[in-house]
């Protein structure tokens, strides 16, 4: 099987028409969730752009390769995804945003590449309107006068052409809905005035985030074209939505081109997201924490003569895709190896499903097993959280101090510092 995987940037679990929500515009995910898996309970094992990254090519968590850092490098030691594939005789291909060992708008060198042997892209913080740059495998600029997502797909397409008629694993890498948000105007016209749902546990917060805006002469942090929704956090979710809906558009470009090439029927399609986004959820913005709307991520796994239109309810992660892309690939994983080989369930062989995932940043771990979630402070593997997701999905009653619930949270604290113990460098 050849492998496309379509991954987001700062979209959470809940952006999607599949996953319950009737406000937002995702035909084209709707309809990948319709032909293949809809993982409801899908995490970011590392919900921050380079340690999510890290996890994705690494295969292990960020405490076992020190990449929890927001410019960490994949260690020189490490086997990646790409030079398993590699050696199993695909086509590797990088398109987008990389953001690991380094950050601002730049080109990524070969040492820094994770195996990737056809590359075009940028570290991070790229424009989004015009003068969008992209960086191939020879550190050349090329430059687009449109938006980033259109102009990422188009180049997508491009190499997608020339590798079609053999085996391939791309990944495209889409920096959207990351704040902060610019849609296309005609992207933003469709959800103009509307007055969208705020999810129950939002606070009206402040929603602007400054980030490393594009060197001069590109507009800096001032430049109103950056705050455009102003210290409006409904106008936030407007523009957040729309970036969503034209990400939607440009994977349904994707998925027509595989048709178009005949070789949808042989391509394994994944769509995931590094991180979610708080939006003011428990008064918090951006990323990086335990909580669903920053650490609970889409996932979609369509596979040609698999499972088709289920919705399932297993906890899957995002070491879970080494070994899961390297079987449909038909390659040994290495045993070093975390995650659990999502493949035979994808194709309809089994129904067994992972019940457990671990999340974590430097300050913070955690583990969901089944309804229940535990949350604890590092270092000590203190707990401060516990949810029953079944009854509390928004995480409003924490339980953690709860008489009632001392076994579960025993129980679970046993788990994780078990975990805690066994990935970090320094234990």
């Amino acid at each position: 099987m050849n492998i496309l995987f379509l991954f987001a940037d700062q979209m959470h679990a809940f952006a999607m028409g599949c996953m319950d929500n009737a406000e937002i515009h995702t035909p084209h995910l709707d309809r990948l969730a319709a032909e293949g898996v809809l993982f409801r309970n899908a995490y970011s094992n590392a919900p921050v752009c380079t340690p999510y990254r890290g996890t994705l090519f690494t295969g292990r968590y960020g405490s076992q390769t020190d990449m929890l850092g927001n410019t960490a490098a994949i260690p020189t030691d490490e086997a990646t995804l790409a030079d398993c594939l590699n050696d199993a005789g695909y086509r590797t291909s990088y398109i987008g945003k990389w953001h690991i060992g380094d950050t601002w708008n730049q080109a990524v060198p070969a040492e820094l590449r994770g195996g990737f042997t056809d590359f075009i892209g940028y570290q991070a913080h790229n424009d989004f309107l015009t003068d969008v740059w992209l960086f191939d495998e020879a550190g050349e600029r090329h430059v687009f006068d449109k938006h980033r997502t259109d102009a990422t797909t188009d180049v997508a397409i491009e190499r997608l052409e020339g590798i079609a008629g053999e085996p391939f694993a791309m990944f495209v890498s889409y920096q959207s809905p990351h704040y902060p948000v610019q849609p296309s105007p005609e992207y933003a016209a469709m959800y103009e005035g509307r007055q969208l749902t705020r999810r129950p546990n939002c606070a009206d917060v402040e929603p602007y985030t400054g980030t490393h805006s594009p060197p001069s002469p590109k507009p800096r942090e001032d430049d109103p074209n950056y705050q455009r929704y102003g210290g409006d956090l409904d106008e936030y979710l407007r523009l957040y939505y729309a970036m969503v809906t034209q990400l939607d558009a440009n994977v349904g470009r994707m998925l027509a081109k595989l048709d178009a090439l005949g070789i949808a029927d042989d391509t394994v399609v994944v769509f995931t997201s590094d991180h979610g986004d708080l939006r003011g959820s428990h008064g918090r913005t951006n990323k990086g924490l335990a909580w669903e709307e920053s650490s609970h991520v889409p996932q979609i796994v369509r596979v040609p003569g698999g499972r088709c239109g289920v919705a399932a309810d297993g906890m899957v992660s995002g070491v879970d895709f080494f070994p899961t892309l390297l079987n449909f690939a038909g390659a040994p994983c290495p045993t070093d190896k975390e995650g659990v080989d999502l493949a035979p369930f994808l194709r309809g062989e089994t129904d067994a499903q992972p019940s457990r995932v671990f999340a974590e940043m430097a300050s913070w771990c955690m583990v969901r097993d089944g309804d229940w979630k535990l949350v604890a402070e590092r270092p000590g593997v203190t707990p401060s959280h516990l949810f029953d997701l079944a009854t509390d999905p928004y995480e409003l009653n924490n339980l953690v101090a709860s008489p009632r619930h001392s076994r579960t949270r025993g129980a679970l604290l046993d788990t994780l510092r078990e975990w805690d113990a066994r990935v970090r460098r320094d234990a």
